[in-house]
């Protein structure tokens, strides 16, 4: 039974983020088209950032939907888990914020990017704190339809608000506006599917052991988020704008198969956590895992076969620097998507032991991609062989 709720909630979630990354695609696509190759990689950059701030999003939505799950569908509960979760989030917000504009004159100077166009980028924090709380209310009660709907609706406005933002001249400023006014809104419809739960009177739930299960949760997901993420602000780094811009795009791109993966942990998450059968729950993360390694291995075909066609579609030029790597990075990202997956099971399980040594993961990859790239195409082989060590930590580490 769980299998075929995994399939069907698989199924949903997939044919949500299909539309919500394909949104994103034109929206990325639309940026590259209406953006020099510099520019675009100075978005890129800019996106790497709001990555990184993803850590604190992808948490804040598993930790909720576990005690969600947790709470065996009382609303009262649920009320009182959210009231409290966007108390919290909302006072950590503040202050991730304040030390980010910190940071950021730093990054300014490093990465040559202005400082109002970081501080613009900085507005996604606030995002990021509360909107996976909606979210991760709506994956806990297994209510895809509306987390499916929220995603969609924000990837469009994204997509309608940068593109007119840009197109009235405001580079990539408008590009940064746009999503933030795009995520701005989704917010604001995530409450609605919310509303019987914030007229149910709420009923004090013990919440002792979530800063037990927030430890493990926020390592891990930061752990991958920063893996997949400081890539790009490396090769901003270390090569000339054009060829991070190239590296952008290939990243880009195979960054798809790690978006193509993410609705199957999401939709194993609730349903494996709820488990208490042994067998089922391996079987579910078996089924999960064939489902991401098809993707995976589908698209890596498509990547080799097809890899200059897709920078000309893309980019509307050819970017044979971008399409000399793209397979090196799908790699990368096909292993990043596992590792994914096998930690997001372990985490629904509780069963996460000697996850902090995965940092090393992070360190290893910084260390090696700055001291050892004089190519991107060393640089993108570096990346892919780091991603199975990433792979490897992962399963070794968490058994």
């Amino acid at each position: 039974m769980s299998a075929r709720r995994l399939l069907k909630g698989s199924f949903l979630l997939l044919i949500a983020f299909g539309l919500f990354n394909l949104f994103n695609f034109l929206y990325q696509f639309a940026m590259a088209r209406m953006l020099s190759v510099a520019d675009y990689g100075v978005l890129a950059s800019l996106f790497s950032i709001i990555y990184i701030f993803a850590v604190f999003s992808e948490s804040i939505q598993t930790i909720v939907t576990k005690y969600v799950v947790l709470c065996e569908g009382n609303i009262g509960k649920i009320h009182d888990l959210v009231v409290r979760s966007f108390k919290k989030s909302s006072r950590i917000a503040v202050l991730v914020f304040l030390i980010y504009l910190v940071i950021s004159v730093a990054i300014a100077f490093l990465l040559k990017i202005p400082y109002t166009l970081l501080a613009i980028n900085g507005g996604i924090v606030f995002l990021m704190f509360i909107l996976p709380i909606t979210r991760g209310v709506m994956q806990g009660q297994r209510w895809f339809v509306s987390l499916g709907g929220n995603l969609v609706l924000e990837s469009a406005l994204k997509l309608v608000f940068g593109v007119l933002l840009v197109f009235a001249g405001w580079s990539v400023y408008g590009a940064i506006g746009g999503f933030v006014i795009g995520g701005a809104i989704a917010f604001a419809f995530s409450i609605v599917p919310l509303k019987k739960i914030f007229t149910t009177k709420r009923e004090h739930m013990k919440t002792q052991e979530i800063y037990d299960y927030a430890k493990p949760a926020i390592t891990i997901t930061g752990i991958i988020v920063l893996f997949y993420s400081i890539d790009v602000l490396i090769a901003k780094f270390l090569f000339d704008p054009e060829i991070a811009g190239a590296y952008a795009l290939a990243s880009l791109l195979g960054k798809i198969i790690l978006w193509a993966s993410i609705p199957i942990g999401k939709a194993m998450f609730p349903l494996s956590a709820e488990s208490n059968d042994k067998k089922d729950s391996r079987k579910l993360f078996l089924i999960a895992l064939c489902m991401v390694s098809a993707i995976a291995i589908s698209l890596l075909i498509i990547f080799e076969l097809m890899a200059d066609n897709l920078m000309i579609l893309f980019a509307g030029k050819s970017v044979p620097a971008a399409a000399e790597i793209i397979v090196y990075v799908g790699i990368a990202f096909s292993c990043i998507a596992i590792s994914n997956l096998i930690l997001l099971y372990k985490l629904s399980k509780g069963r996460v032991k000697k996850y902090s040594l995965l940092i090393l993961c992070n360190l290893i990859e910084i260390v090696v991609l700055l001291l050892f790239s004089s190519t991107i195409k060393e640089f993108a082989v570096l990346f892919a062989g780091l991603s199975a060590v990433l792979l490897a930590a992962s399963i070794l580490l968490t058994r």
